[in-house]
């Protein structure tokens, strides 16, 4: 992708050489290959990052979460209040817990005068577990969430296309990941406490393990003296863990009206893995696995949600988010075992520009309890994109987004079940500046659809 499109168009002249020149080494090989190597696992931490508007974070967790996207900070009253709002807990009457897995559905095409493309494998699963501790008589609560807020993955189909295999290979075989994924398991355990009648304050740590993996195509068969393979396959693999913290404040300003700020500071993932090389031709002078070590910050975010109560079965809620993706300058890849001469002298780093900017969401949600064991949700939320034009990559495929969202839930006793859909309108995107490899250029539309159960239980 990065590094390796712009090393090759360093040494011929067309910017898409895999396609349209044979390569003309005019380095010695064995410090080409390294950087080649260097350049894909550079790519790979990039690659890793994928699915939605807001760059690599995945919708709100839970149904209720989902059902009141727009609008679920101040409102929020179910165990999903350890995750989105940790101030509330100290208005549940009984302590609960609830499992609450999502569904997402995404399809992503692409074209442009250079061919099509489209992903394949649109189903992915997002579990999210939910537990809620209030002490009776007491301005003390506790929670914890074990949630999935970032990640999923991407896979293009690889029999035609973009894509196609030799011997006409297509312009993004050997130029972009076909397959990668972001997973995350997020686990944040809080308390909440009751300042007065008015105000709450609600605390958190955050504790997240991610992994980052890729798989690549690569042309042995460019390489001069090694074309007894026809090509070969990238595998790379990492992961880590980083720590944060959150915080969250209510404020009843009446019996109908409140007010909810809450805060989720950056947390900064360390990765360490290995990049591994399939059906290396004899000889080649690259090891088949590298050590590697690299980082990403994952943003601040800041929201603020204004509630109010139409009367006892209505509910309105309008909220605004503040995502600081600029932290996403860049990414800086680390080379452990790089043997001697492969990099500049010196030099075990390399870094990849990504450029990404602070972004921001705005919606509105509700609920009405249209009867006594019904409740129905509704929001709609917009989104705006980090990836800028410039390092737009087909493993990004980002845009704009306007989500329509749906909920309901049935309650008995102490039993809640929920069920929500939402279904997410991204904005067409047509890419003509990009500075990463201009094969990247073209239009990109995205489908997502939406979709969370829960259940609940209080004790």
């Amino acid at each position: 992708m990065d590094r390796l499109d712009r090393f090759a168009a360093s040494i011929v002249a067309s910017p898409i050489p895999y396609v349209t020149s044979p390569i003309h080494w005019t380095m010695e090989r064995s410090r080409i290959v390294w950087i080649l190597l260097c350049a894909i696992s550079g790519m790979s931490w990039q690659g890793g990052m994928i699915v939605r508007a807001e760059g690599f974070r995945n919708p709100p967790p839970g149904a209720f979460g989902l059902g009141r996207s727009g609008g679920r900070f101040a409102h929020v009253d179910d165990a999903s209040a350890a995750f989105q709002n940790p101030a509330n807990l100290v208005d549940l009457s009984r302590p609960a817990f609830a499992v609450a897995p999502g569904f997402v559905h995404i399809r992503v095409e692409h074209s442009s005068a250079l061919g099509k493309a489209e992903t394949t494998d649109p189903w992915k699963v997002l579990p999210h577990f939910f537990v809620a501790m209030p002490l009776p008589e007491s301005k003390v609560a506790f929670g914890l969430s074990v949630t999935v807020p970032f990640g999923l993955s991407n896979e293009w189909e690889t029999d035609d296309g973009l894509f196609a295999p030799p011997p006409a290979p297509g312009a993004w075989r050997y130029a972009a990941p076909y397959y990668s994924e972001l997973q995350t398991i997020h686990v944040n355990p809080s308390m909440a406490l009751s300042l007065s009648e008015s105000l709450s304050l609600g605390l958190g740590v955050d504790a997240m393990w991610s992994k980052l993996s890729l798989r690549q195509y690569y042309p042995w068969f460019m390489i001069p003296g090694f074309g007894g393979a026809t090509e070969g396959k990238l595998g790379f693999s990492g992961d880590g863990i980083g720590v944060g913290a959150n915080g969250a404040v209510t404020w009843r300003i009446d019996d109908r009206q409140r007010i909810a700020l809450t805060v989720r500071s950056p947390i900064q993932v360390e990765y360490e893995g290995q990049t591994e090389l399939e059906n290396v031709p004899a000889g080649f002078p690259l090891p088949a696995r590298a050590d590697s070590e690299s980082s990403i910050r994952f943003p601040l975010i800041l929201g603020a949600g204004y509630g109010i109560e139409l009367s006892d079965k209505v509910r309105l809620e309008a909220s605004f988010e503040w995502l600081q993706f600029s932290l996403f300058r860049q990414l800086a890849v680390d080379f452990l075992n790089a043997p001697p001469g492969a990099l500049a002298p010196g030099a075990t780093r390399l870094e990849i520009a990504q450029n990404w900017k602070d972004t921001w969401t705005a919606g509105i949600g509700g609920d009405w309890r249209f009867a006594p064991a019904w409740t129905l949700r509704c929001g709609y939320q917009f989104y705006e994109s980090p990836v800028p034009d410039s390092t737009f990559s087909p493993t990004i495929p980002d845009a704009n987004q306007h989500a329509f969202t749906v909920g309901i839930q049935y309650r008995r006793g102490r039993h809640a079940v929920e069920a929500a859909y939402g279904g997410i309108l991204y904005d067409d995107r047509d890419i003509r500046d990009n500075i990463v490899n201009p094969a990247y250029n073209g239009h990109y539309e995205m489908c997502v659809h939406l979709m969370a159960l829960s259940y609940q239980m209080e004790f």
